[in-house]
Formats: structure tokens, C-alpha cells, sequence
């Protein structure tokens, strides 16, 4: 809806101001948790890449056949994948630099560093991703029936 509408205003634009509407209103949205999306299926990034994509169009005036790489490259946007890594790394190395956020720091398993030629890296392992999500008793118990006498 959002690009649609930046579509309708965008010839009394200036590109700057239609940069900045974008990435203010679609961006941010696309940005929000983006983190979370790390393991996502192909199809389902593939999805949120389309809406940049047409977002990218949008602000350039440029026709669906034109090859959206160089488009994104001209905006200086990260197309989605690379934005969700770069905004893991950058959590990762604000958390490890500055231990903030607590939570996020206490997470990292910093392994012992090895005699290697890359022996003043940092590695960290991967934790083991397990879900707490629980059902609760009622919602998978039998289901009851209220019986109430007429008198």
C-alpha cells in the first residue's frame, strides 16, 4: 500500500525526498526484527526481496525488466539477506565490544583460542537452538462439556 502510494507522488519528488520516504515508511518495516529472519526459508526471503525490489523501482522510476542489482547498488540498499546478516553481526559485535544488550552477551559461548595463523580471532560457537514454546495442559487436554439441569 505504501509503495503504491509512493508511486502515485512520486513525479512531484525530488529523489532524495523519495529516498527518504522510502526507507523512513517500507524500510523500516522491512528492517523491523530482521534479525529473527536468519534461518528463514528461501521462499519466504525471497518474498520480503520482491517488496524492496518494487520499493527500489519506486523511488528510481525504473520498469520491472530492468536487472534491480545495480538499482539497489545506486540507493547503497543491502538487498534482504545481507541486510539480515549484517544486522546479526552488528548485534554481535555491539554485545561482545560494549556487553549490550546483557541478555544477548550472556548467550555467546567464546571458544578457547587455537595456536593457528588466526589465533587473535574471536570464535564464537553457535548455541543450539531450542524452543521453550509449551502447550498448556488445557489446550491439548480433552475437551470438556458444561452440563446444566433444566428444572
Amino acid at each position: 500500500m505504501h509503495i503504491r502510494d509512493l508511486r502515485r507522488i512520486r513525479p512531484m519528488l525530488d529523489f532524495k525526498t523519495a529516498s527518504a520516504i522510502a526507507t523512513s515508511i517500507v524500510h523500516s518495516k522491512l528492517d523491523y526484527c530482521n534479525s529473527l529472519f536468519l534461518n528463514l526459508e528461501s521462499t519466504q526471503l525471497k518474498r520480503l526481496q520482491l517488496i524492496q525490489n518494487s520499493l527500489a523501482r519506486a523511488v528510481t522510476r525504473t520498469p520491472k525488466h530492468h536487472h534491480i542489482t545495480p538499482i539497489l547498488k545506486s540507493l547503497h540498499w543491502l538487498k534482504i539477506q545481507e541486510r539480515i546478516h549484517f544486522k546479526v553481526l552488528s548485534l554481535t559485535y555491539n554485545s561482545l565490544q560494549y556487553s549490550q544488550p546483557k541478555y544477548l552477551r550472556e548467550l555467546f559461548i567464546i571458544q578457547p583460542t587455537r595456536s593457528t595463523r588466526s589465533s587473535s580471532c574471536l570464535t564464537l560457537s553457535r548455541p543450539s537452538v531450542t524452543t521453550h514454546l509449551k502447550f498448556s495442559n488445557r489446550a491439548i487436554g480433552p475437551i470438556s462439556h458444561c452440563t446444566t439441569s433444566v428444572e
